[in-house]
């Protein structure tokens, strides 16, 4: 899957911007990848020291952001309320997906992802990356392993919290269920864009959406 804008490898930053708040496996990649055919440049899940440190000092006015029309994935899936004070004007979209489906996707993928290193040497690079994945883990979902119960309950109250943040603001906030096939219907019409006559992509690898915008990928 390959894709550029007809303008070239670089577009003009918007003013407002976009944040995909989303948790993990909800269709967050798949998502960055359709803002970008839009036109608006978007990082998913940022995972540099400046990125690291900004969220651990709680500076969420995000470095990246004077690059990039946006951010998607955990990175700024529990801050949408500071990200609405910064940025006004900006618009979030929440992935959402059937959550026993969810659960069933997350277990693998955070076994195969564990919260700490076997390795005993590694690069300062990959510290960061670890840094970031735990730290993460522990804000967002509050634990560093896998567990059904306690990643149902955060599924359900991002959600509930999201809405009710947002209940009176409904051109702030779009629900999307990319997994459930939906797409450029209700994307398009968010943005008042035209209804766009590709495919929706469907994105499953990192490299991918790293590739789209050459931005380093991620360990998580």
């Amino acid at each position: 899957m390959k894709f550029k804008p007809e303008n070239g490898d670089r577009v003009q930053l918007n003013a407002s911007k976009v944040f995909g708040i989303g948790l993990t496996r909800t269709g967050t990649k798949s998502l960055t990848y359709a803002l970008y055919m839009l036109g608006m440049r978007t990082v998913h899940f940022p995972d540099d020291p400046t990125t690291l440190q900004e969220l651990m000092s709680g500076t969420y006015n995000f470095s990246v952001l004077s690059q990039w029309d946006g951010i998607t994935d955990i990175t700024v899936s529990a801050y949408y309320p500071h990200l609405d004070r910064l940025y006004p004007n900006s618009k979030f979209i929440l992935t959402v997906r059937n959550k026993q489906e969810w659960l069933n996707s997350l277990e693998p993928y955070w076994r195969e992802r564990a919260a700490f290193s076997d390795s005993p040497i590694e690069s300062p690079e990959r510290q960061v990356q670890m840094k970031l994945r735990r730290f993460l883990r522990a804000t967002v979902y509050g634990c560093y392993d896998f567990n059904r119960d306690r990643l149902s309950y955060v599924y359900d109250l991002h959600y509930q919290n999201v809405v009710h943040y947002f209940r009176d603001r409904p051109d702030s906030l779009l629900i999307l269920d990319i997994c459930g096939g939906e797409g450029w219907d209700k994307l398009c019409k968010f943005f008042n864009k035209p209804l766009m006559s590709e495919p929706f992509p469907k994105v499953l690898k990192e490299e991918i959406v790293k590739d789209l915008v050459n931005y380093p990928s991620p360990i998580r």
